[in-house]
């Protein structure tokens, strides 16, 4: 049976994942590194902020954040892998950047937040790791998740017990 509480937590992360590769194929077209570290530390500082008014742990709001970026990158170097071999990307509709994706990732960032906030109590729990692990299985199976995206879907919840 799948631990519904880890459910909407899920979701975001799953959700994230998707978007990394409308970043990546933005990237291809426009010759940009995966790597943006003045990006990505606004990104984190905005959300440590924004989980600190919510009372979450500076640091671990710090630690999730850096954790879901670096899944991402999981996805968009798997991804730019497969199309450099195959010598082109994917041929399909390509989101703007700063238009279309960055106001997306904000809204996820905000429903990761409240999630925090929801299963904050579980997360402290002692067994967390262990029903994360099980919950996340399921959840990448029910949803077919391929081998990728499995992968950055552990690395985005690597330290969600860890408050």
């Amino acid at each position: 049976m799948q631990d519904q509480a880890f459910i909407p937590l899920f979701d975001a992360t799953a959700g994230r994942l998707q978007i990394a590769r409308l970043v990546v194929l933005a990237k291809w077209d426009s010759h940009q590194a995966i790597e943006d570290p003045a990006r990505e530390e606004v990104v984190i500082s905005t959300a440590a902020s924004q989980a600190a008014a919510h009372g979450l742990s500076r640091a671990f709001a710090v630690r999730f954040f850096s954790d879901q970026i670096e899944a991402n990158k999981v996805v968009q170097y798997g991804l730019l892998s497969n199309w450099r071999r195959a010598g082109k990307a994917p041929d399909e509709p390509r989101p703007n950047l700063v238009e279309d994706i960055r106001p997306r990732l904000d809204r996820l960032q905000a429903d990761f937040i409240q999630q925090l906030v929801a299963t904050q109590g579980l997360r402290k729990e002692k067994d967390c790791p262990t029903r994360i692990a099980r919950a996340s299985s399921l959840y990448a199976a029910e949803h077919h998740l391929d081998a990728l995206y499995v992968v950055a879907f552990d690395r985005a919840l690597a330290r969600v017990c860890q408050d």
